[in-house]
């Protein structure tokens, strides 16, 4: 007899007292990831299978296959229908911020140019309520400041609930009060120049998940328009 050990077999064992090695569900996982054909050619095996099902039944391992994809199949369609959902709002507010931006160049002063801004943003999807505040005395920066610290200090959009107080300080003719609101430094340089202030009913509407692309790049455009427009004033 060969004194040469099999890989299966341990190491000071005998040949009468080897056991097969014991496969647990790991490896038999593994085995059929590694070999996805293996059931091809075995009908009848396949057919014997059964897994158990929530319902308490069992079903078929064919059965559950087409469940599982399925499953994955419709939860491919609802992934690409937000997809596509939130392409169709991006395209919206695309149009709205060019449309917007493209009459804001035709304004030669600052009353004009916070009307048209407000008149167009207030009709828009989730806007009750729009107000360029221009931050052009002391009085009205010491009070902005005092109220928003965060936004003088980080110059980036802020989101919040609203109090009453509050809300008839951003909004003076909204009745009732807004509950939370937008808030975007126009800035020119390091300079606050104004805030874009946008609202809404609920107070949860504006929030810190919100995405503030469009809302910059208005922000900025507003900011190089009130300077050009306080020089020429």
């Amino acid at each position: 007899m060969s004194n040469e050990f099999s890989p299966a077999r341990k190491s000071g064992s005998s040949g009468h007292d080897d056991k097969p090695p014991v496969l647990d569900a790991e490896d038999v996982a593994a085995y059929l990831k590694a070999n996805p054909d293996f059931f091809s050619d075995r009908d009848a095996l396949l057919a014997d299978m059964t897994v158990p099902h929530e319902s308490g039944k069992a079903v078929s391992l064919l059965e559950r296959q087409v469940k599982i994809l399925r499953d994955r199949s419709i939860e491919s369609r609802h992934t690409l229908n937000a997809l596509l959902e939130n392409a169709r709002y991006n395209d919206q507010l695309f149009s709205v911020t060019r449309n917007l931006i493209l009459m804001l160049l035709e304004e030669d002063n600052l009353v004009q140019l916070a009307s048209v801004t407000e008149c167009n943003l207030a009709t828009q999807p989730g806007i009750d309520a729009c107000k360029l505040i221009l931050v052009d005395t002391p009085a009205t920066a010491s009070e902005l400041q005092k109220r928003f610290p965060s936004l003088f200090r980080s110059k980036r959009v802020l989101c919040q609930q609203l109090d009453k107080e509050t809300s008839q300080l951003l909004f003076p003719d909204m009745l009732p009060a807004l509950r939370s609101a937008a808030l975007c430094p126009v800035t020119h340089g390091n300079n606050l120049l104004a805030i874009l202030a946008i609202g809404n009913q609920s107070q949860d509407y504006f929030n810190d998940e919100l995405d503030t692309l469009f809302l910059d790049f208005i922000a900025e455009v507003l900011g190089s328009l009130v300077n050009r427009l306080q020089i020429l004033s």
